[in-house]
């Protein structure tokens, strides 16, 4: 009998225990007073509108890079994204900024926000920053669980590899065969406008070599280069087919203008980095300031272009404007040149815009791309950028060529569609420039009728 009573004593102890433990699981909070939510918890809010759920990780992890020892890169489905490095960006009125990006991906006060990341840190510090500004349900988790399970759903982009972290550009110097680098030769370019770049000369990532834009375009159109002309160009900078190209700059700008351009020659593996020298500058790594020279090559191995219809010119311009039901030509410049208040160039007198253009956003002004970037100069949330394509009819089934006024804010725009995974897109080169230039063609002002 004392047998039994100590065994049942045991027992009752131990299922006490264990909901004890049960308890204390469901419980945990961070050091700062943060509920800790589990895999099984998080899994019962996706599609619940009441919460929203937020990668606060880098922007390329969000993309589809395996970071910080997750298993699977990308994001958990339907999660949208507020990097906490954008808490370090010098920005004015920098907590009015970031609550309105904040509030325009939903991230609200009345909501429920799960705050994820992989290291432990990203989560706590926007949940920092959004309660000291007035948030209350706030939650954090770690993603690392999630993707673990193959059973749960995440999301990358389809060509997500086309846009590096600076860790991946490291690893690729150090040679230590990052992912989704298959080998082969390298090299790695600074581009920006000038022989004699005052951005490469102020430091730039090791063994980078500069590229001056000159290179591949020339006035007064500034259009790209002949076909012959742009494959010395290659060879000249060392690049065959089969070279891995890395491309950035102070401006990522020039960087997307030249990427285009090697994508259309046939380079097969054209990367850039995410977010531009900024990235790199972020995590500490070695810059130098020595000049490196460029090391030609005598065969650039495939006949160019291999992608010819990755960049159009008028005939194909016009063709895609007569298209109206299958095709949009994308006007990727500021409102006030899209409507023809200015031209945005001093070089260029025409305003206005090729009759039947939509528009597709850009900036406040054509120095910038604040539309598609984020703060940290990173490619913003691809659904974002479908939401307001679609406001417009431009959407991801239909032919797609995108211009500007000479090419450079449209390329950047194109390399973004084309990490999303579109596929009928390109680029029309001669842009406003040249439509502008060109006697006779249909030019509308004002805002269309819609």
């Amino acid at each position: 009998m004392k047998k039994i009573i100590s065994l049942l004593l045991m027992l009752i102890f131990t299922v006490s225990l264990f909901s004890a433990c049960s308890k204390k699981e469901q419980n945990l909070t961070t050091s700062t007073g943060f509920k800790i939510v589990s895999t099984d918890e998080l899994k019962d809010k996706i599609g619940n509108s009441d919460y929203v759920i937020v990668d606060t990780r880098i922007n390329d992890a969000y993309n589809g890079w395996k970071l910080d020892g997750v298993k699977r890169g990308g994001h958990i489905q339907g999660a949208t994204d507020f990097a906490a490095n954008w808490l370090d960006v010098d920005l004015k009125d920098k907590d009015a900024k970031l609550l309105e990006i904040a509030k325009n991906k939903g991230i609200v006060p009345e909501k429920n926000i799960v705050l994820y990341d992989a290291n432990g840190k990203d989560a706590e510090r926007v949940a920092d920053f959004l309660k000291k500004n007035g948030y209350e349900k706030l939650f954090v988790y770690d993603v690392k669980g999630w993707a673990e399970d193959e059973t749960l759903p995440m999301e990358s982009y389809k060509n997500y590899t086309m846009l590096v972290p600076a860790t991946w550009v490291k690893d690729l110097i150090d040679e230590k065969n990052p992912e989704t680098f298959n080998g082969g030769p390298v090299k790695i370019f600074e581009v920006s406008w000038g022989e004699d770049s005052p951005d490469y000369n102020a430091g730039h990532i090791k063994g980078a070599v500069h590229i001056n834009t000159d290179e591949v375009e020339e006035g007064p159109m500034w259009n790209k280069l002949s076909d012959d002309r742009l494959e010395k160009f290659a060879l000249n900078n060392g690049i065959t087919a089969d070279t891995t190209v890395v491309l950035y700059g102070t401006d990522n700008m020039a960087a997307y203008r030249v990427a285009v351009i090697l994508k259309y020659m046939g380079v097969k593996d054209v990367r850039v980095l995410n977010g531009g020298f900024n990235a790199w500058k972020r995590e500490g790594y070695e810059i130098e300031t020595a000049k490196n020279a460029k090391s030609p090559v005598a065969e650039f191995g495939v006949k160019v272009p291999v992608n010819k219809g990755y960049i159009v010119d008028l005939p194909e311009a016009k063709a895609i404007l007569n298209d109206k039901e299958g095709s949009c030509l994308v006007d990727i410049r500021s409102w006030v040149e899209y409507i023809g208040e200015t031209s945005g160039y001093d070089y260029i007198k025409g305003k206005g815009r090729p009759a039947g253009a939509v528009w597709g956003h850009a900036g406040s002004d054509p120095n910038n791309l604040q539309d598609f970037r984020n703060v940290d100069g990173t490619m913003r949330n691809a659904n974002e950028i479908l939401a307001f394509w679609k406001e417009w009819g431009i959407t991801p089934d239909k032919n797609l060529s995108f211009f500007c006024g000479t090419g450079w804010r449209a390329a950047e725009v194109l390399y973004y569609a084309d990490v999303m995974g579109l596929q009928k897109i390109s680029l029309y080169d001669g842009g406003w420039n040249e439509w502008s230039n060109t006697k006779g063609l249909p030019i509308e002002v004002g805002e269309p009728k819609r």
